[in-house]
């Protein structure tokens, strides 16, 4: 069952954001600002993704706001528009925003692809990782060094597969995950200090045959 929760800051977002005189679905926003959105919010409080935003007053009354938590933003207007299309998208499709990536062969995405799923200062990630089916797997993280993580494994439908802290040993984190329901996945990485992911790989668990 699909559960019809988002983030709470897509709300604050909404304040923080200037009004768009319509969405359109044919304008894609950037890779980087749909990281930077879907990891940003994922700090705040859940909410109904269907539930209604408060979009007076926007820019003008949030701009403090909204550089505290993503100063970034700073005089970027094309930042700020693409954020706030994809919120717009959020609420109305309660979905996550389309990223047009292919899964790598096997499921192992090195760093050249990888770099294009994090945000630059923090290095948080968030990264389209395919559909999967029910069963059980196993999420394999290199670091460029160790350091304690906290993961995600979350469906399009917001259900959170994983959701827990790790340290690395060896540089390196292996997750075992259980998926119950179909669908397409996202990993969600943020680390406790800016640290590269070099490699990730995803891999069935293969069943004991008694």
């Amino acid at each position: 069952m699909k559960r019809h929760s988002v983030v709470r800051c897509l709300g604050l977002l909404g304040l923080f954001l200037f009004i768009s005189p319509a969405f359109s679905t044919e304008d894609t926003a950037f890779t980087e600002s749909v990281v930077i959105f879907n990891t940003i919010c994922a700090k705040c409080h859940e909410a109904q993704c269907s539930g209604r935003l408060s979009f007076d007053d926007a820019f003008e009354r949030s701009s403090n706001h909204i550089l505290r938590h993503y100063n970034q933003a700073s005089g970027k207007q094309w930042l700020q528009k693409e954020l706030f299309d994809i919120l717009l998208y959020m609420k109305e499709k309660c979905a996550y925003y389309p990223i047009q990536s292919p899964v790598p062969l096997k499921r192992i995405w090195g760093e050249d692809i990888l770099e294009k799923f994090t945000t630059l200062m923090a290095r948080n990630y968030f990264i389209p990782v395919g559909k999967f089916s029910p069963g059980t797997y196993r999420i394999e993280l290199e670091l460029e060094k160790d350091v304690k993580v906290t993961a995600h494994l979350i469906s399009d439908e917001f259900d959170m597969a994983v959701d827990d802290c790790y340290q690395s040993s060896d540089r390196r984190i292996n997750i075992p995950v259980l998926i119950e329901e179909p669908g397409d996945y996202y990993l969600r990485m943020y680390p406790r200090e800016p640290v590269k992911l070099i490699r990730l790989k995803i891999t069935p668990e293969e069943r004991e045959v008694h």
